[in-house]
């Protein structure tokens, strides 16, 4: 399965990607991508994705197809063939 995975923000400068296809495997979870992630790109670890490497950090959340923020309890779900990811940080101020 082929999904686009996009950086933006303190992952597009950690990472220096704009964006890259994925092709992952069937039965693939978020997590799982989060993992792989973590694994390509360890500068990662840390600031965007937890220090063990399973999971984002709170301000941290994946996008998907521009609709809506994958949400912690939905992380062992899957994405489908052709979706858009873009990992982002949501940072408030004022």
């Amino acid at each position: 399965m082929n999904v686009l995975v996009e950086f933006a923000g303190i992952s597009r400068v950690l990472t220096g990607v704009r964006d890259l296809p994925f092709s992952l495997e069937p039965g693939t979870s978020y997590r799982d991508l989060i993992r792989q992630l973590g694994t390509r790109f360890p500068a990662l670890v840390g600031q965007v994705i937890t220090p063990d490497g399973d999971a984002l950090i709170p301000e941290n959340k994946i996008a998907l197809n521009g609709r809506r923020m994958i949400q912690e309890s939905e992380m062992d779900t899957f994405p489908c063939e052709g979706d858009r990811l873009v990992l982002m940080s949501i940072l408030a101020g004022g």
